[in-house]
């Protein structure tokens, strides 16, 4: 015997479907800011469940633990068809993303490119110039405005690594 809440959510599912002929069935309900289906667990302050994980429990039968991703074949995210889905890891999620060459690497903001930076290169310049000629850290940090871990971490390199400073120390 079904129990009635499957069928419950089994209905209110399939008011939101809308199949497409490229063979993906769009889900036409509230979507979240990556354009994924979502549906109302049930009773208010429940949250909601992402449609396409729906789409595959009712499909296959079978309620997934948390740790299951359920990734689309089709790479729409807005595609509830359970042919186009398979449950899987999220390592298994990335390597099809990679896979698809999908992967798109944050942008490096590098230099005064950084919202955050306090520096500039002429000023990065300077500091190793004083560095070199033995003022402290501690005074460096204090002429330029900035914490004295942020003076280390430019005289390490692990900041302000693309800037040329060899030709400016005499």
């Amino acid at each position: 015997m079904i129990r009635r809440p499957i069928i419950r959510v089994a209905l209110r599912f399939a008011r939101y479907l809308h199949p497409s002929g490229s063979g993906c069935w769009v889900w036409n309900g509230a979507k979240n800011e990556h354009g994924y289906g979502v549906l109302g667990r049930g009773r208010r302050g429940a949250g909601n469940v992402k449609a396409h994980r729906v789409a595959f429990e009712l499909f296959h039968g079978v309620a997934l633990d948390p740790s299951i991703k359920v990734l689309h074949r089709c790479d729409n995210p807005a595609c509830v068809n359970p042919l186009h889905l398979i449950a899987g890891t999220q390592l298994d999620n990335i390597a099809d993303m990679h896979g698809k060459r999908r992967a798109v690497p944050p942008p490096r903001l590098v230099g005064v490119k950084n919202p955050s930076a306090k520096l500039d290169e002429q000023k990065v310049i300077e500091i190793f110039r004083l560095h070199h000629t033995g003022l402290a850290s501690r005074k460096l940090a204090r002429h330029f405005g900035v914490s004295r871990y942020a003076i280390c971490c430019v005289l390490k390199r692990k900041t302000w690594r693309h800037v040329d400073v060899t030709h400016h120390l005499g």
